[in-house]
């Protein structure tokens, strides 16, 4: 019991270091990460928000909304048009959680996921700029150019950072996580 309430704080506390880590790498990074044409964006965000969805359990974390928050905080923060993150992590969230009774929790399966779940995210996060015309390029220019860098980009973040975070939530949740492998 004492396992699952640590984790009820450990997730938005990592949720909101990996808003604001993400920022960090975006700033830090700005001249190679968005060097024209190309552009990457870190999303250490979703990468939290799909493991933390894999590696939950039986806690229950209330995930979308947390999502709701880190999408309001993102908005204001970075954006300036509130609702669009607000929205689309939530229903991320949901999609995810529904897909996820489809698949046994391995490495290749969540890897899968992370990488459907960043295409929906920078695709919807793209549709709705365009409809408000918050930007301007094609299609075609957006998955070359933004989308297929971005992708690059963040599985290697999932690559990298898939053990740590999975051994976080195997030693914040204990014995019952290593019953489910």
């Amino acid at each position: 019991m004492l396992q699952s309430a640590k984790l009820k704080y450990i997730f938005p506390i990592g949720f909101f270091l990996s808003l604001f880590l993400d920022g960090s790498i975006n700033l830090i990074f700005s001249g190679s990460l968005f060097a024209y044409p190309y552009s990457m964006v870190s999303n250490l965000t979703i990468l939290w928000l799909v493991l933390g969805i894999f590696f939950e359990g039986e806690t229950n974390l209330p995930i979308a909304t947390w999502a709701a928050a880190v999408g309001l905080v993102f908005d204001w923060y970075y954006t300036g048009v509130f609702g669009v993150n607000m929205f689309i992590l939530p229903v991320m969230v949901l999609i995810i959680q529904w897909v996820k009774v489809f698949f046994k929790p391995t490495f290749l399966s969540i890897l899968l996921t992370f990488f459907l779940a960043l295409t929906f995210y920078e695709s919807a996060f793209y549709i709705i700029f365009e409809m408000i015309h918050y930007t301007s390029i094609s299609s075609s220019a957006f998955v070359a150019y933004n989308l297929a860098p971005t992708l690059a980009l963040n599985l290697c973040f999932f690559v990298i950072l898939y053990l740590p975070i999975k051994s976080l939530f195997r030693h914040t949740r204990g014995a019952s996580f290593r019953s489910i492998e």
